[in-house]
């Protein structure tokens, strides 16, 4: 094992945790910070959208100058985002702190989903489902360990211990021997890339993907919680999704391959349209909750396979550039999909809701037969 495997490994680690980072800590810093349910929305929104817009830079810069100093200034910045939450008193500390959330974030996806494949090119989508898993692992632990430290600890205590952790992460980043970066290569080249057919059409894909997770991650416990689930119980198997989607992960990095990365992406497909399917018509709590877990093992390898099988199409040189032109397509789906599952909701019940993440998936299986 290389120091820059473990870097990169960090990385997506890291992203994890900045992704559910701030719904894992909103509840205490509302005690401390005067905002609304509209200013929390707008909060999230502005890490959300700086996540996007710095994405779109963040990689080709890694394919001009390497992995080391974007990784390094991504942890700090990481660091630096939960010290401002820690420290925030006022709804300007607060935004700000989600807007560097939000660039330490980037640079970190960044670098753990390009540099994965990168140690790898022979087999770029095992080794993104590989590194992937510690993704799962960072979005599924550190709620209970935010959880269990506020129990312990006072609210900028408990923060500080995960600012000290991130920046302790970018002395490996320093020392760390990387792949060699492309170094000829420019903006211009790097954004010609927007009109390739295959970094579009895995962004598309990945609208469809990003938009399904982020949904169960939003609506799985309103939705158990309908068919007659404690909150308790609709929390835990909300955590057991997450647990089913590592093990799929760490599974599929064991046989995926590029000559198998399309049936992977479209059997994963198929299986979680199947699962979500059978939810929308189902008010059987064992049935609906056993659906709840494994869509989370279909979805598994969907979104490593689609990156590494589109990485395969493509120099290790220009990985950054093509991730800055797929991800950033891959996160409008959050942006449009929840909300979306929301309306219908409103009007017409929670389980017509999730006939939209049906469509999706059967939307996402046809689009990876251009792959």
């Amino acid at each position: 094992m290389t120091l820059a495997f473990v870097v990169a490994v960090l990385a997506v680690f890291a992203f994890g945790m900045v992704t559910v980072f701030p719904g894992s800590v909103k509840l205490r810093l509302v005690e401390r910070v005067p905002m609304d349910d509209a200013r929390i929305g707008r909060m999230i929104m502005v890490w959300q959208f700086t996540t996007l817009a710095v994405t779109i830079f963040v990689g080709p810069l890694i394919d001009r100058i390497g992995h080391r100093w974007i990784a390094v200034a991504g942890f700090l910045i990481v660091a630096a985002a939960i010290l401002a939450l820690s420290a925030a008193r006022t709804p300007a500390g607060a935004f700000l702190g989600c807007a560097f959330l939000g660039v330490g974030g980037s640079c970190v996806n960044a670098v753990g989903n390009t540099l994965l494949p990168s140690l790898n090119p022979a087999n770029p989508a095992a080794a993104s489902n590989l590194g992937n898993v510690f993704f799962g692992l960072g979005a599924f632990t550190v709620p209970f360990v935010i959880a269990f430290l506020f129990e312990r600890v006072s609210y900028p205590v408990a923060l500080n211990v995960f600012g000290i952790i991130a920046a302790v992460a970018a002395v490996p980043s320093a020392l760390a021997d990387y792949p060699a970066a492309g170094g000829g290569a420019d903006l211009a080249a790097a954004f010609a890339l927007i009109s390739s057919p295959a970094a579009l059409l895995a962004g598309f894909i990945l609208f469809c993907y990003i938009g399904l997770e982020v949904s169960a991650a939003s609506w799985t416990t309103t939705y158990l919680k309908k068919v007659g689930f404690d909150e308790r119980r609709a929390s835990i198997l909300l955590a057991l999704f997450w647990v089913s989607m590592i093990v799929g992960r760490l599974i599929t990095s064991q046989f995926v391959t590029t000559a198998v990365g399309r049936a992977t992406i479209q059997v994963a497909a198929l299986a979680a349209a199947g699962a979500l399917f059978l939810m929308t018509g189902t008010m059987r709590r064992r049935l609906a909750g056993g659906c709840a877990v494994l869509s989370g093992l279909f979805f598994a390898p969907i979104f490593p396979t689609t990156i590494g099988l589109t990485y395969s199409k493509f120099s290790p040189s220009l990985y950054g550039s093509v991730f800055a032109v797929m991800l950033p397509i891959g996160l409008l789906g959050p942006s449009v999909v929840p909300a979306l599952i929301g309306s219908v909701s409103r009007s017409r019940g929670i389980h017509a809701g999730y006939r939209i993440m049906v469509a999706l998936a059967v939307l996402l299986f046809l689009l990876a037969f251009a792959l």
